[in-house]
């Protein structure tokens, strides 16, 4: 057998390395894994069928929206026949009823998969048979049973002419580090080229008003007036401004608004005490399915519609007269999703609710609850009016609305002012995605905020490095023997105690940390100060691709399989050959991983867990309209959580694809399963309310990138690591070649992915100074994407300002909300497009 002289400094590193998982444990993992995901998934097509409100609940949303634009209707009743429909939906079909952001994110995965097949069809055919026949093993690093256990692959012959033909053999992995090089190169290169395309057609025929806005920044004291900034703006000859909203210092309105839904809280909760709740049937998205289909096919409701609209009428009635409704709108739309009724009737003359006034409602006088609440609300609401009518301190921040979309991508580009920090010119987000309160803020205290959540985030990275070393010890038997021998001991004499510690305990570990910490990263940048909702879902994907990346993966790594990796971190000129060390140590583990996050986990996140598990509880105590109401949204879909995880999948599986076909396979299946459930979750079952841009692609490319360069790194130490400096030489050329592809889009591709071409707008896109109103000739039927329906009608007017102060809820009709008022009770139409 071929081995290295103590005195030969590579032996250092080869002894750290990891033992050689058994294979039959692999095959354990994935039996494993194929139970849980089996188990989800019929799990899943039950509670479909059962609980369609739930797994479908992006229908609710977008047939407040419009029915016209609805996906594709899946049968109920049929345990799998959502499968062939959700298989059927194509790419443009996603961009038509979900977005550009969730095309680019559903393209990611396709993209994945393509890769990731032609690689494995190589792997399978050239590379795995290739290395079995020179070194006994169909992947490197010793994970199977005809292994040598020394880490290199080598058949125990102890001849050198084995050591010849090895070295011959090592040959292939130059090859094929070129060949899957400039495979994900072509295919990163070509997924940008699809992506920029459709960017530009997809957002070139949008005339909504997120597109003639931008957002104007480092304004001097001196242009903080609408009139003057309009003027100056104007000056440059550039293009006309249509208006202007000026942001100011709003913080007391928003101390007002936030007492009030306080209040309004309280009210609806003694409203529904002192009203009863007699009856709460369960939304239901059947009569929505039938009817819409009906209405589609021009046939009439059917029978069970009627039946089931009659038994709610009674009750209705009832309602009206005990709270002397008037009624502003027509009567709900008998095809709409929920015609079930949620009343709280007063037919069973309850005693109006009191409470004391006194310390925490144990001491003092006692009053009617109704009234005492409903006095404060009229209150704030008479301090709401004044203070609308104050004057406050302007920000240096404003939302600039310019006649065209052409315009605005001009202005948006350009540089405005020669001093520093002085109007700075940025795309603006949506009305709905404005984060107002932290706009209101002065710009010193946004910029406070900013830099402290940065440097607790470095903190926090670098703080997680104990656990996450601690958690890669569990992963070598010679590592737990030096830092607890006697649990080493214990390990060694028990074969199935080791398995457990040694291969299964950190795989779950890793999993469960993978999910929990990147909700410390959400709501970190909740924190952090973003104008808006997008930004603050960008900055999450970074953050928390860069803690799975750095802690989960190269801290990990090099802890898993090094007693001293500190030693090398800080010796450069063994990085490269301690990475490709520890990943040939841990590449069972990674199969482990993936099979686990993709087999096993990936299928409940069809079942919503979060929504599933609160429902039971929360259905059970719901006390208002609101509160019921608010158990029935969708869930949001946060790119910020969903991404970086295939994402480092993805890049893990580029590293590996060289050495391992079997993290090739489970890679390949990861990213298959992932595609069809997010794709289901994307259409169905979750909305993304933040105004699509795709410009999550850019962050996609660069750490598909960082992947390449790991993966060439991790190549040249692992043929450094066998003497093979030749051939290690023979890779220096690929890193410039990968740098000089990733300038070349940056340079090229990037302007593309945040700005719309002037060639690219449409004519019929363009308002002219003709149109003062330009959305008065649009209707949400016209509009021809989901962003322009969504944004019909809105504006960059502070919603405190101008928002409707509605009276608290105390039943729901269908999509109506029933308020009660001081001149009795009005309805409202309810969509999900107001959260």
């Amino acid at each position: 057998m071929f081995e290295l002289p103590e005195t030969d400094p590579l032996w250092s590193v080869n002894k750290n390395l990891r033992d050689a998982p058994p294979t039959r444990f692999v095959a354990t993992q994935a039996i494993i894994c194929a139970v849980l995901g089996l188990f989800a998934f019929i799990s899943f097509c039950v509670l479909r069928c059962n609980f369609p409100n739930i797994f479908m609940a992006r229908l609710n949303y977008l047939n407040n929206s419009n029915k016209k634009f609805m996906p594709p209707l899946l049968p109920v009743k049929s345990l799998f026949g959502w499968i062939p429909v959700v298989y059927r939906i194509s790419e443009h079909e996603v961009l038509e009823y979900a977005g550009l952001d969730a095309y680019v994110f559903l393209g990611f995965f396709r993209m994945s998969i393509k890769l990731l097949s032609v690689c494995l069809l190589f792997a399978v055919t050239v590379l795995s048979p290739v290395r079995y026949h020179f070194t006994g093993n169909y992947d490197q690093g010793g994970d199977d049973d005809g292994d040598s256990g020394d880490g290199t692959g080598i058949m125990e012959d102890g001849s050198g002419e084995s050591q010849t033909d090895y070295k011959a053999f090592m040959w292939i992995y130059v090859v094929f580090t070129y060949l899957f090089t400039f495979l994900t190169q072509y295919y990163l290169l070509d997924q940008t080229k699809r992506v920029v395309s459709m960017r530009q057609k997809y957002l070139g025929q949008q005339n909504s008003v997120t597109d003639r806005t931008i957002r104007l920044s480092g304004i001097p004291p001196e242009l903080r007036d609408e009139t003057v900034l309009k003027d100056h703006i104007e000056s440059f000859n550039i293009g006309k401004v249509s208006s202007i909203v000026i942001c100011r210092e709003w913080q007391k309105l928003n101390h007002l608004f936030r007492q009030r839904e306080i209040v309004i809280e309280h009210l609806e909760y003694y409203w529904a005490e002192y009203l009863g709740r007699t009856q709460i049937d369960s939304l239901n998205i059947r009569p929505f399915v039938s009817s819409s289909l009906a209405l589609r096919n021009g046939l009439p409701p059917s029978d069970e519609e009627n039946r089931y609209r009659d038994e709610t009428t009674s009750e209705e009635e009832s309602l009206s007269e005990s709270l002397g409704e008037r009624s502003n709108s027509s009567s709900p739309d008998n095809t709409q999703l929920s015609e079930s009724i949620i009343s709280f009737s007063s037919t069973s003359h309850r005693k109006r609710p009191v409470i004391k006034t006194g310390f925490f409602g144990y001491f003092g006088k006692t009053v009617d609850a109704i009234d005492f609440y409903s006095q404060q609300l009229a209150v704030l609401d008479d301090e709401i009016v004044s203070a609308r009518k104050s004057h406050y301190p302007a920000t240096p921040t404003a939302f600039v609305t310019m006649d065209s979309v052409a315009t605005a991508q001009m202005v948006a580009q350009a540089v405005l002012d020669p001093h520093v920090h002085f109007l700075i010119t940025r795309l603006a987000p949506a009305p709905h995605d404005v984060i107002w309160e932290n706009v209101c803020l002065p710009r010193k205290d946004r910029i406070l905020k900013v830099y402290y959540i940065t440097v607790l985030t470095g903190l926090l990275c670098v703080a997680f490095i104990i656990p996450v070393s601690s958690l890669a010890t569990l992963l070598n038997l010679k590592t737990i023997s030096k830092f607890w021998p006697d649990l080493g001991d214990f390990l060694e004499r028990n074969v199935w105690a080791q398995t457990f510690v040694t291969e299964m305990l950190p795989v779950y570990l890793f999993t469960f940390l993978n999910f929990v910490i990147p909700y410390l990263y959400v709501w970190l940048s909740s924190k952090q100060g973003f104008v808006s909702y997008g930004e603050e879902e960008l900055s999450i994907v970074s953050k928390n691709f860069f803690y799975v990346f750095v802690n989960l993966f190269l801290v990990f790594t090099m802890a898993g399989t090094a007693s001293n990796y500190w030693g090398y971190l800080s010796d450069t000129k063994k990085l490269a050959l301690q990475l490709a060390a520890s990943l040939r140590g841990l590449a069972g583990f990674y199969v482990d991983t993936i099979l686990l996050q993709g087999l096993g986990m990936m299928p409940y996140k069809l079942l919503l867990l979060g929504q599933l598990v609160q429902f039971p509880y929360f259905r059970a105590s719901c006390r208002t309209p609101r509160q019921f109401k608010e158990l029935y949204k969708p869930p949001l879909f946060n790119f910020g959580l969903q991404l970086p995880r295939p994402l480092l999948i993805l890049v893990i599986t580029i590293i590996y694809s060289v050495m391992s076909t079997k993290i090739l396979a489970s890679g390949l299946l990861y990213f298959i399963i992932g595609f069809y459930v997010y794709k289901y979750q994307l259409i169905y079952s979750c909305v993304h309310p933040q105004h699509s841009t795709g410009k999550v692609w850019p962050i996609i490319f660069r750490r598909v990138v960082m992947g390449l360069l790991i993966f060439q790194l991790t190549m040249a130490g692992s043929l450094t690591f066998t003497n093979d400096y030749i051939l290690a030489t023979c890779l220096a050329p690929l890193p410039l070649l990968t740098v000089a592809f990733l300038w070349n889009f940056q340079r090229n591709y990037l302007p593309l992915s945040f700005f719309i071409a002037l060639r690219a707008i449409k004519d019929d896109a363009v308002d002219t100074t003709s149109r003062p109103n330009p959305h008065s000739l649009l209707t949400p039927t016209k509009s021809r994407t989901i962003d322009e329906r969504r944004e019909f009608n809105q504006n960059y007017q502070y919603p405190y300002l101008v928002g409707a102060l509605d009276g608290p809820w105390v039943a729901l009709d269908g999509d109506q909300i029933i308020m009660v008022t001081s001149d009795g009770t009005v309805r409202k139409r309810y969509t999900f497009n107001e959260y």
